[in-house]
């Protein structure tokens, strides 16, 4: 009995070791909705940066074949060749495609959620065609030669 009445005396060593485990437990709630949290941040932002990482290469290739087109309306059997950096050339698993057509520039990843175009103005005689691999690639290659202006990931031996 004696014993009994010692354990029933001793109610605030228990509430405490209670109020330990359940600020544990709050604790632990907290991190996990703030990782949560964090997680979401990151990854919308993410998103933003690899679209604007997008619309940067869709930029520059644009660009580079604008010039080539000025290149084959100055003479018609020149041959050119321009190298464009590229961002998010270490993102091997977004598996994205650059489609260079006679009317634009279209870059997507395979799963088609992600898609942006670029126009082409076309003004010279030449012909547009190739499609590039994007997937760690560094640096791809405008080249007119044979008045078809192509994109590819080899260097011209020219």
């Amino acid at each position: 009995m004696r014993r009994d009445r010692h354990l029933t005396k001793d109610t605030w060593a228990a509430a405490t070791e209670i109020g330990y485990v359940l600020t544990f437990l709050l604790g632990l709630s907290f991190m996990s909705f703030f990782s949560v949290w964090t997680w979401e941040m990151q990854d919308a932002r993410g998103d933003v940066w690899m679209e604007q990482a997008m619309e940067e290469n869709l930029d520059s290739v644009a660009a580079a074949i604008e010039r080539a087109d000025v290149v084959s309306r100055l003479d018609g059997n020149a041959t050119y060749a321009e190298p464009v950096d590229l961002l998010l050339s270490n993102a091997v698993n977004l598996k994205f495609r650059m489609l260079l057509t006679d009317s634009g520039l279209v870059m997507q990843d395979y799963s088609s959620n992600m898609k942006s175009t670029r126009d082409i103005s076309s003004t010279g005689n030449t012909h547009h065609s190739g499609e590039v691999e994007l997937a760690g690639i560094e640096q791809i290659w405008v080249v007119l030669q044979d008045n078809t202006i192509i994109i590819t990931t080899n260097q011209p031996g020219f």
